[in-house]
C-alpha cells in the first residue's frame, strides 16, 4: 500500500526504513485529519451545537484511549503494508501500474470510485462478521468502547481488526489496476470519510434525506447511530448495502431529520435518546 507508493518514488530504500518510518507517517497523517477535525469542531462547538449528535462531551480518558489505539493501528498498518509490498515483489499480486497511458485517463479517474465501491462492499461484510457473537468481544469491542465517538476514534481498533481493515486496501489492489496517484487519492478519501463518520456532528444538509442521495451517502448520523445501537448501519462510504440487505436502522431518517433541523425547532440529540438497540 503506502510502502509501494513510497518505493515507487525511492526504489533504493531498504525495507527496514519503511518499517521505521511508515508507522510515524501513518500516525501523523491520522493526526492531521482526525486531530484537525477535532480541533475545528472544538473551535466551532457553539455554532455546531444544533448539529451535535449526542449531548455528552468527549472525555479526556476517551480521547487518550482512542489516540493510543490509533497509534497501535498505525504500526499494524505499516507492518501489513511492508509485508504486502514484499509479497508483491516476489509474486506480483498487485495491479499497480506507473504509466497512465497504459489504461488511459478515463480509467485513472474511474478507478477511484471503483476502488471505493469495492472497499465499501468488503467493509460492510467484514463489519458484519466482526459483530457476530464470539468474534465481537475479541475483535471489535475496542472500537465500540466509544459509544459517543470522536474523530480520534477513526483508527481506534483492536490489532486483529486493524489487520482486517488493512486487508480492504489490499483487495482493491488485487482486483483492479490502480495508478499510485489514483491510489493516493483513494486512500486520502478513505481517511477523510472515516473521520467524518466519527465527527460527532451532522454536516450534511437537511434536504439530503429528501433526495435519492439518502439511499447512497453515508452520514455522521448513520455511523454515530451504529455506535449507539450496534446492530444497524454497517456501511462505510455508502448506505447501499444497508438498504439492500436490510440493516439500515428503522429510525435513521427520523434521526437525521432531527439532527439537521434549525436550532430553534429542536435541541440536539432529541431523537437519539429514544432509539432501541
Amino acid at each position: 500500500m503506502l510502502a509501494h507508493l513510497i518505493q515507487s518514488l525511492e526504489p533504493g530504500l531498504p525495507i527496514y526504513v519503511f518499517l521505521l518510518a511508515l508507522p510515524v507517517a501513518i500516525f501523523l497523517r491520522y493526526l492531521f485529519y482526525a486531530g484537525g477535525a477535532l480541533a475545528i469542531t472544538s473551535l466551532l462547538k457553539r455554532r455546531l451545537r444544533p448539529r451535535r449528535l449526542q449531548p455528552f462531551p468527549f472525555t479526556r480518558h476517551q480521547l487518550f484511549r482512542e489516540a493510543a489505539y490509533s497509534a497501535l493501528t498505525a504500526c499494524i498498518f505499516a507492518v501489513v503494508g511492508v509485508a504486502a509490498f514484499v509479497l508483491n515483489n516476489q509474486f506480483g499480486v498487485f495491479r499497480f501500474y506507473k504509466d497512465i497511458d497504459a489504461y488511459g485517463w478515463i480509467w485513472f479517474v474511474a478507478s477511484i470510485p471503483a476502488g471505493l465501491l469495492i472497499h465499501d462492499f468488503y467493509f460492510y461484510w467484514m463489519h458484519r462478521l466482526i459483530h457476530l457473537p464470539g468474534i465481537y468481544k475479541r475483535v471489535h469491542a475496542v472500537h465500540h468502547l466509544s459509544t459517543n465517538p470522536s474523530p480520534l476514534s477513526a483508527f481506534a481498533f483492536h490489532p486483529l481488526e486493524a489487520v482486517l481493515e488493512a486487508f480492504g486496501y489490499l483487495i482493491v489492489l488485487v482486483l483492479i489496476p490502480v495508478h499510485p496517484i489514483a491510489f493516493a487519492i483513494f486512500s486520502t478519501f478513505t481517511i477523510t470519510y472515516n473521520v467524518i463518520g466519527h465527527l460527532g456532528y451532522e454536516i450534511y444538509p437537511s434536504w439530503l434525506i429528501r433526495t435519492p442521495l439518502k439511499q447512497i451517502a453515508n452520514t455522521p448520523t448513520s455511523h454515530n447511530q451504529h455506535h449507539r445501537t450496534f446492530n444497524y448501519n454497517f456501511g462505510l462510504y455508502t448506505l447501499i448495502w444497508d438498504h439492500f440487505f436490510g440493516t439500515l436502522h428503522p429510525r435513521y431518517s427520523e434521526t437525521f431529520a432531527a439532527a439537521t433541523r434549525p436550532a430553534l425547532q429542536t435541541a440536539p440529540s432529541t431523537a437519539n435518546t429514544k432509539e432501541s438497540t
